[in-house]
């Protein structure tokens, strides 16, 4: 029995030190993670917000890469038998994130960092309808928006500090909040379809072009989001 237990008494010193290196970065690792968010609005829980990766150019610098993707698009008929007769919207984004980040600190689960990024981001939005009156066929668009939401294109530069922890071995969770710079644009509202100088419908006829804005943002900001990661 005393064997036994010095036998597990050395096992536990060689693997304890071991498994808490696990918890540390090393030049060429590297990390995918995803960002949901489980405090959403309208029942979304557990949205995905985005990917990100990272790649250790060091035992304490990396390289990362965020990107983010939403396509929302439906179409809806009165009836089977008035199928002619629709109303469609689309909707969504693209973004892309590229930073670099400095941990500084690691306190056997935490790892703590901070760095910068560039960012860019582009939203698109289109609503169409068709109608039929006397046999023909009128389509109407309100480009640049729909159900209330702008197209827009942003970019950005953030600086931000983060916590990780590690949960099980390569797989961690974090957040982040930092400062933010963001500029944006949102293209002119108009719509394309209607009737022409001669009195006869053209899908192709387009409306003045309304509501063009840009702006800045400065602030602080807090990721809605929860990180979930895997390093490997």
């Amino acid at each position: 029995m005393k064997k036994l237990m010095l036998c597990a008494a050395l096992f536990a010193a060689t693997v304890m030190p071991a498994a808490a290196e696990d918890y540390t970065n090393a030049q060429g690792d590297i990390t995918v993670e995803v960002e949901f968010n489980p405090f959403s609005d309208n029942f979304e829980t557990f949205k995905i917000d985005g990917l990100q990766g990272r790649y250790f150019i060091s035992d304490d610098m990396a390289l990362r890469l965020g990107i983010g993707l939403n396509v929302d698009s439906n179409k809806t008929t009165p009836s089977e038998e008035n199928k002619d007769i629709w109303s469609k919207g689309a909707k969504g984004y693209f973004s892309i994130d590229l930073g670099i980040e400095k941990h500084f600190a690691n306190y056997g689960r935490i790892d703590l960092y901070y760095g910068a990024s560039l960012g860019f981001k582009h939203s698109w939005a289109k609503e169409t309808q068709q109608n039929i009156v006397n046999d023909k066929k009128f389509e109407y668009s309100n480009m640049n928006q729909c159900d209330g939401e702008r197209a827009e294109t942003t970019f950005g530069v953030n600086a931000f500090t983060g916590i990780d922890f590690y949960v099980y071995k390569g797989l961690y969770v974090g957040t982040e909040l930092g400062l933010g710079f963001n500029y944006s644009i949102k293209p002119a509202t108009y719509t394309k379809g209607g009737y022409d100088d001669s009195g006869n419908w053209s899908s192709s006829n387009e409306s003045e072009k309304i509501n063009k804005a840009n702006g800045f943002n400065l602030g602080t900001f807090v990721k809605p989001a929860l990180r979930l990661g895997w390093k490997f």
